[in-house]
């Protein structure tokens, strides 16, 4: 297989999450099965390493599931044993919803990778 379809399944979601790392400049690596609570490990010049965690949703997001999906993603951050930036990334209709994880919650990403 090729390429990646537009359409969002929770198989293809992962594989469209690391080509846009890769297009990026990023060097991303699939994590399964993990011990971590992310699949994706990326890195760029050494400096810039992302955790992420990657789901697809064919509903609207709704508060209460995004909470769940970020309880371990925060105690990680909050740990302060992991090297690098913590994001959960939904994808839903082919839109990315992007969200920076920090020991005391997250903040939405509104342009880039780390929101530049």
């Amino acid at each position: 297989m090729s390429d990646i379809p537009d359409y969002t399944t929770c198989r293809t979601t992962p594989h469209a999450a690391r080509r846009l790392l890769l297009e990026r400049g990023y060097t991303a690596v699939r994590v399964v099965p993990s011990a971590l609570p992310v699949d994706i490990i990326a890195w760029k010049n050494r400096h810039e390493i992302l955790l992420i965690k990657v789901k697809s949703l064919r509903r609207p997001i709704k508060k209460e599931h995004l909470i769940r999906e970020m309880a371990p993603l925060v105690q990680m951050a909050a740990s302060d044993t992991c090297p690098g930036t913590i994001q959960l990334w939904i994808r839903r209709a082919a839109v990315w919803h992007r969200y920076h994880v920090m020991p005391g919650g997250y903040a939405a990403i509104k342009e880039g990778i780390h929101g530049t």
